[in-house]
């Protein structure tokens, strides 16, 4: 019998270069969503609850639960900004006006920034000494949710896309939006030779309709998304498109329309998705469903609609070989935000609700190897639970300081389904309160403080807990 030499607990353990190698590395969190879903608010308090994680854990409870990372986690700073072409997430602006008198919500997202974050904490395992001390890099990329609308838009050709507007802005609620656009096109066929003038005022009209459907009603379906948003664009003649019927030959309407089309896709496509988009880790797209379903039928079925093709064009799976080479997403999150806006008891109604309107993607994204999950979240908790007595019966509410100020008021919301309604259900002949918009609870800056919230240690579990391990 040959015996092996005894190795000794602390010969066993990694030197410190290799735990580095093992653990840690850079996690790249992309924070989207469909318009006015929160994603600013959503980074501010995620940066500004992990800041306050070492001394405080108990605001993110089950975050890293199953890992004890409240045990692990020895501190987390802010990276200085890099310099680079990115600007930096305005953490500290945003945090002013939620410590403002009165508080304030932060201005919403108008181009692609980012801010990160170095994790140290204790590697798992008998193979690490005591001492031995990891770094995880989270990078947070926070961009504009109508830009994730060009994503589906990449795939397709001028004459189709256009098919597909033109129809929409013909049917339902949009058609009176879209009448005076479509008027317009009506003037000036396809295969009229072309006209600046004429191109301009056409892009003009339809952007007006774009923006009407999306104030007035709810909408997200809304192409091109950089209509709506721009950010740094600097190339305006390239925006100078919009759907039209078939037609038109060389030096037409149509066809100068169409190659303005091509050219913006080719541009979206290299300055965002190429550069930024292809190097996401992770995806979480926040969505405000329950506006969504305050808004109707159609917007609702919109809301369906946007999220299922953004869901179809993501670069999902891909195991290892896709983490070493930065081309494809291992980890989707889909954040119905607002969860603070009904009572305890429907929040799990607002999250399975979204989880079946995103079964199909999420099925798909599974077979692919992308790991994938569905939360009811509030990233800043600005109400209580509360009960009032509705019709002689006992109502379970929200209550919160409107955002104009004031006095506290109680918000019922209506029964949440945990599944889309058909067409047909009496649910859509229901009368709706508005959405009320609630002032945010007065914050801390403090870096030990955090912020109340419902479900971002979940959030947080899912996304990154896995690489502090």
């Amino acid at each position: 019998m040959i015996r092996l030499p005894r190795i000794g607990w602390d010969d066993a353990r990694l030197p410190s270069f290799a735990t580095r190698l093992l653990h840690g590395g850079t996690v790249r969190l992309a924070v989207t969503g469909l318009s006015r879903a929160g994603k600013s608010v959503f980074i501010t308090a995620l940066v500004h609850d992990l800041l306050a994680f070492p001394s405080l854990p108990s605001r993110l409870p089950l975050f890293g639960l199953a890992d004890d990372l409240a045990g692990r986690i020895v501190g987390v700073e802010i990276e200085p900004p890099a310099g680079g072409d990115v600007p930096a997430f305005p953490f500290a602006e945003n945090l002013r006006a939620m410590a403002a008198d009165p508080p304030r919500w932060p201005d919403g997202t108008r181009d692609v920034a980012e801010i990160a974050l170095n994790i140290r904490f204790r590697p798992q395992g008998f193979l690490h000494r005591r001492d031995a001390e990891a770094v995880l890099r989270l990078v947070i990329v926070d961009y504009p949710g109508e830009w994730l609308l060009d994503l589906p838009l990449l795939r397709r050709g001028f004459a189709d896309w256009s098919a597909d507007m033109l129809a929409m802005a013909g049917q339902g609620a949009r058609a009176p939006l879209a009448a005076d656009w479509l008027a317009f096109l009506a003037r000036h066929p396809p295969d009229a030779p072309h006209d600046d003038a004429v191109a301009a005022t056409a892009c003009i009209l339809y952007r007006q309709y774009l923006e009407a459907c999306r104030d007035r009603l709810g909408m997200a379906h809304l192409q091109p998304g950089r209509f709506l948003q721009p950010g740094d664009w600097d190339q305006p003649e390239l925006m100078r498109f919009c759907p039209l019927p078939p037609g038109g030959g060389d030096g037409s309407l149509g066809r100068v329309m169409a190659g303005r089309f091509e050219g913006y896709k080719r541009t979206v496509q290299a300055r965002f998705f190429d550069r930024h988009f292809r190097t996401f880790d992770r995806q979480i797209i926040l969505v405000d469903l329950l506006q969504a379903l305050h808004a109707g039928r159609e917007a609702f079925e919109d809301t369906a609609r946007t999220l299922a093709e953004i869901a179809g064009a993501f670069r999902v799976g891909g195991g290892l070989l896709a983490r070493l080479f930065g081309s494809r997403i291992g980890r989707v999150l889909y954040a119905a935000t607002k969860a603070d806006h009904v009572p305890a008891m429907q929040r799990d109604n607002v999250r399975q609700l979204l989880a079946t309107m995103m079964r199909a993607p999420i099925l798909d994204a599974d077979s692919r190897g992308a790991a994938t999950a569905v939360v009811a979240l509030a990233s800043v908790r600005c109400t209580e639970d509360d009960e009032t007595v509705l019709e002689g019966r006992p109502m379970q509410v929200v209550r919160g300081v409107p955002l104009a100020g004031g006095r506290q008021v109680k918000f019922f919301p209506g029964t949440i389904p945990i599944r889309p309604p058909a067409p047909d259900d009496t649910f859509w002949s229901r009368p709706f309160f508005a959405m009320p918009r609630f002032q945010p609870p007065r914050l801390d800056r403090a870096e030990t403080a955090g912020i109340g919230h419902i479900g971002l240690d979940e959030a947080l579990d899912f996304l990154v807990a896995d690489r502090l391990r």
